[in-house]
């Protein structure tokens, strides 16, 4: 059926109403729960002028549409929300109690005190105080509480029309997704395909090798006894002294070699300096 601006709606216990609006802005109302409705379109009727929407208990989800940000507005008996672009579900408490848990988007609630929070974290929860503040729960089992008492959508979206269920990833709930974990950033690229490959070796073959000056001879690696040696002697490092084998000596093995060096650790562990 159509609904009209002034219209109330009021659910009972096994209650629920879903709305779809002319500019796609959508409303899904739970059990026990009480809306008013005070909407003005423009002239094309195809965009919302103002929409406010007065919850004034139970649970909800509001998913905004093609109407500017700056005309919605949702209020509650102790809290103003200004949506700007967002998918949210709302739980009234009752008369003294409002809460929202954010699942798209950002929205802003304040409080009647003047206390305000926005937020566009995921499932990111806030509720107003007794004091006329707005709060997080303490922990989370608090949170958890809250989501099983007020939220029902969080919970299950098996009655949801396709159109008013979201993917809710690290929110608490039955049938809610676990957040999935990205990669990170640091991790190294694939190489490029082959025909990239192709083109680099192309572009390297067609690029000319300028002439350069000999270079110095550089110490060369040490090649197996069936090659010859080079014509000059390569440069000694003090590093590859260890390595060297001199002639005539046996080769030691590889554990000879290892009770050797734990030995000189021990050694040198258990010598101390006099003073």
């Amino acid at each position: 059926m159509e609904v009209s601006p002034g219209d109330a709606i009021s659910t009972d216990r096994n209650g629920l109403v879903q709305l779809v609006f002319v500019d796609e802005t959508k409303i899904a109302i739970g059990p026990n729960a009480q809306m008013v409705l005070d909407v003005t379109m423009l002239r094309g009727r195809q965009k919302a002028k103002n929409f406010t929407v007065q919850a004034l208990g139970g649970s909800f989800r509001f998913i905004s549409g093609k109407s500017r940000k700056r005309a919605y507005k949702i209020k509650t008996p102790t809290a103003t929300m200004a949506v700007r672009g967002t998918i949210f579900d709302i739980w009234v408490a009752s008369s003294a109690q409002s809460a929202m848990v954010v699942l798209q988007g950002n929205v802003q609630i304040c409080s009647a005190g003047g206390s305000c929070r926005a937020t566009g974290r995921v499932c990111s929860l806030f509720a107003t105080g007794r004091g006329g503040g707005v709060g997080r729960p303490v922990d989370q089992a608090q949170y958890d509480a809250a989501l099983k008492q007020g939220f029902p959508f969080i919970q299950s979206q098996a009655q949801l029309q396709s159109s008013l269920r979201v993917e809710v990833e690290g929110c608490s709930g039955e049938q809610t997704a676990l957040r999935r974990v990205r990669p990170k950033s640091d991790f190294k690229q694939a190489p490029p395909p082959p025909r990239e490959q192709a083109r680099q070796v192309k572009s390297a073959a067609r690029t000319p090798r300028k002439a350069n000056p000999p270079a110095p001879p550089q110490p060369q690696p040490v090649q197996p006894e069936t090659v010859e040696e080079p014509r000059e002697e390569p440069r000694e490092e003090p590093r590859e002294e260890k390595s060297e084998e001199r002639e005539g000596e046996p080769r030691k093995s590889e554990a000879d070699e290892l009770r050797e060096l734990g030995a000189e650790i021990l050694g040198s562990e258990a010598i101390s300096e006099p003073g």
